[in-house]
């Protein structure tokens, strides 16, 4: 079987003072779905680790570097970025990985 595969996952986390949780997921959800709707997005989302509100994961697929790189620039990108910035958001720590296969196991 032939699988579409991503160029590009970004995985991590975002770390954030856990009583602005409820200020942080009104910007999430509206800004996840519209990034779902990019020309190159594989997957996109954000999870809540159910222990601890303060620890949200991050998990992207990308088709290819340069959609990826427009997605950097896209508006509501940067919009949810300056919107961030009422939040403590304490750490972000973020790995890109390449990728040249995926298999389904």
């Amino acid at each position: 079987m032939i699988m579409t595969h991503p160029a590009l996952v970004i995985s991590g986390e975002i770390r954030i003072d856990p009583d602005d949780f409820d200020a942080a997921m009104a910007l999430v959800d509206p800004f996840v779905a519209e990034t779902r709707s990019e020309a190159g997005c594989l997957e996109y989302g954000f999870w809540i680790d159910p222990h601890d509100r303060g620890r949200i994961r991050v998990y992207e697929e990308w088709a290819t570097e340069a959609e990826n790189d427009a997605h950097a620039q896209a508006p509501h990108y940067l919009e949810f970025l300056t919107q961030m910035a009422a939040i403590d958001v304490r750490s972000v720590e973020l790995f890109r990985f390449e990728v040249s296969s995926k298999a389904l196991i």
